[in-house]
């Protein structure tokens, strides 16, 4: 399995209604609380004989995980975020991550 470590090529479409309120921030919160089932799933199944079990709950954790970017990314149209804005908001954080040693 080839590790991913450049990081991954997202195209990400908003939605075509997203509101600036409650209810859309929270989604990438409970997308994220799906994540974790569905990794804790997976996990249960880690050791089974049975690949395509195996392979099911991985392809349900990546989706989960994408649910959650595609929230975030509705988020961010919500609030009228710029690509010039993502874009720098990408370079603070790889600072961040570099000062940690993440990166």
């Amino acid at each position: 399995m080839r590790l991913m470590r450049d990081g991954y090529l997202l195209n990400l479409r908003t939605f075509h209604e997203v509101r600036d309120d409650k209810a859309q921030a929270l989604k990438p919160l409970e997308e994220a609380a799906e994540v974790f089932g569905a990794w804790q799933d997976r996990d249960d199944m880690r050791l089974s004989p049975i690949m395509t079990a195996r392979r099911a709950y991985r392809d349900d954790l990546i989706d989960e995980c994408l649910d959650t970017v595609q929230a975030t990314v509705n988020l961010l149209a919500a609030v009228g975020a710029t690509q010039g804005e993502v874009d720098a908001a990408i370079r603070r954080m790889d600072e961040r991550n570099c000062e940690r040693g993440r990166l």
